[in-house]
């Protein structure tokens, strides 16, 4: 049930942004409104859980999470470009790769331990891309 919610949700999202970067002028400004919305929304779901949002820049996480939001918007601005050049099934195939990545990611910088069962998993989306993209 997990993985078909999940699946539902991705293919909305991919839905929307393919449709709303093809409808609209400028693919930049949407990816902007976008990434505005997203980010006034956590920072009121964050309030609302957690109480008052400090930010100190001297505080080495601070720093870490200010580069990860900056990988973050790259990282969606290239696939909104993507959607305005070309189909969005291979691009959503490929844009969903990005947690075999972080499944890389997590076991190089944050120590995880890479399981059989999420190593099978890492492999059978890399397929599911490769197979679309063919």
């Amino acid at each position: 049930m997990w993985a078909l919610l999940t699946g539902l949700i991705i293919a909305t999202y991919a839905t929307v942004d393919s449709i709303g970067v093809r409808d609209l002028p400028d693919p930049g400004a949407y990816a902007a409104w976008v990434l505005f919305t997203y980010g006034v929304l956590l920072i009121v779901a964050y309030t609302l859980m957690r109480g008052r949002l400090r930010l100190d820049i001297r505080e080495r996480e601070t720093r870490k999470a200010l580069l990860a939001g900056i990988f973050v918007l790259i990282a969606y601005g290239v696939v909104i470009i993507a959607y305005s050049m070309g189909p969005a099934g291979p691009i959503t195939a490929i844009r969903e790769t990005s947690v075999v990545f972080a499944m890389i990611i997590g076991r190089l910088f944050l120590g995880e331990t890479l399981t059989p069962k999420r190593i099978v998993a890492g492999l059978i989306v890399a397929a599911g891309a490769i197979a679309i993209g063919r």
